[in-house]
């Protein structure tokens, strides 16, 4: 059995509070690390489209405190408000979801099956909507949540800038936050375009300290039309249906 781990999607919703050590005092909020924060979050929502791949880790501990590393690989196209398609291929699933602004599609391509509900009219609301009926939490979703109503900065206690730094050759700033139970960086490319460039999340309730990490690469002007977000079935593919949570 594994314990749960916090992964980088539940990071804007949980408003947790953690640790981070360094030079810095614990509880130091800098104005120049939220400042950098909401510029980022405001500079996702203004992008009307765009195209990502992010290269993820996350380890995992078992009962007896071995971590175990999974590497995988995301990529997605998003036309905002009503339009996306994300592709999760990692060591433990192979998954597409397939959004229109009408409808959404999760096909499990390793099983070849896919199930296909309504869906409401933004990728805000899809991202609710997933979580809250079907409990499944839409790859990237902090990509369209920060600096909007639900990144909940008030619960951020500890915010510093470390520092310059590189992320495949783009100059970031590179600065750390702490929450309850979880420390988190994240490495906000410089000049016109602050875009997360790369985020780690190292849980902190857990004594073996588990992490998450994702390293962004942007494509800010995609190519692409409706058919991008428009499901087709492979070959073979058997139809499912999404099971719902019980209330």
């Amino acid at each position: 059995m594994r314990r749960r781990i916090v992964t980088v999607g539940t990071l804007v919703l949980l408003g947790l509070t953690g640790h981070v050590s360094g030079q810095h005092a614990s509880s130091q909020i800098e104005p120049e690390a939220m400042a950098a924060l909401s510029k980022m979050g405001g500079y996702l929502r203004s992008l009307k489209s765009f195209q990502v791949e992010a290269v993820t880790s996350k380890e995992e501990v078992l009962e007896d405190g071995q971590k175990v590393q999974f590497g995988g690989v995301t990529k997605m196209l998003a036309r905002v408000p009503d339009g996306l398609f994300v592709a999760v291929k990692s060591d433990r699933q192979d998954r597409e979801f397939f959004y229109d602004g009408k409808s959404v599609t999760v096909l499990a391509k390793r099983a070849n099956v896919y199930a296909t509900v309504d869906a409401p009219p933004t990728i805000g609301a899809l991202a609710d909507a997933l979580d809250e009926r079907h409990g499944i939490e839409l790859p990237l979703v902090d990509l369209f949540r920060w600096g909007g109503p639900h990144s909940q900065n008030d619960a951020i206690t500890s915010a510093m800038f470390v520092g310059p730094s590189a992320i495949d050759g783009v100059t970031c700033g590179h600065y750390v936050f702490r929450q309850d139970g979880l420390d988190w960086q994240v490495w906000i490319q410089q000049g016109d375009h602050p875009l997360p460039r790369r985020v780690v999340l190292t849980t902190t309730t857990d004594e073996a300290r588990p992490q998450f990490s994702a390293t962004y690469t942007w494509n800010l002007a995609p190519s692409f039309n409706d058919a991008a977000f428009t499901f087709t079935p492979p070959g073979g593919a058997g139809r499912v249906v999404l099971a719902e949570i019980k209330k």
